[in-house]
């Protein structure tokens, strides 16, 4: 998953279709006081409060995004798009949204330790498809 402003020449795609994830956090008491305590003393605390809700928001947004692509057969996501935002009630928002696509030519592209990387994820994916299938039932 990567943002770029265009795909090198050697890349032989095929766009699938746009993605996207949706991910809601809430405050919660103490993280509104620790972040106001935060506040007060002019400091940043990425491991507590609502900075670690939202670090924890985007990865959960990122996860969805990329269960999606797979789902529907694409191995890579472009132009990758993240918004945030806040609800009426203080919860903080997390949109993100890309172009699932089929890279032909995914090792021409990607390092070695990339390619690596993503082939094992996506065979864990299938393991993974395949153990709900059987769990559904369908043992077809």
């Amino acid at each position: 998953m990567m943002t770029v402003g265009q795909l090198p020449d050697a890349a032989r795609f095929k766009i699938e279709a746009m993605v996207t994830a949706n991910v809601t956090v809430g405050t919660g008491l103490f993280s509104e006081f620790s972040q106001g305590f935060s506040d007060f003393f002019g400091t940043t605390n990425v491991n507590s409060g609502m900075a670690l809700k939202v670090n924890s928001g985007e990865a959960k947004a990122r996860s969805i995004l990329v269960n999606k692509a797979l789902i529907i057969g694409a191995n890579s996501i472009i132009g990758v798009d993240v918004d945030y935002g806040t609800t009426v009630n203080n919860a903080a928002t997390i949109n993100m949204q890309g172009t699932a696509i089929s890279l032909e030519n995914l090792g021409d592209i990607l390092s070695a330790a990339s390619y690596e990387r993503a082939e094992t994820l996506f065979t864990k994916h299938a393991r993974s498809m395949e153990i709900a299938k059987i769990l559904r039932g369908d043992f077809s």
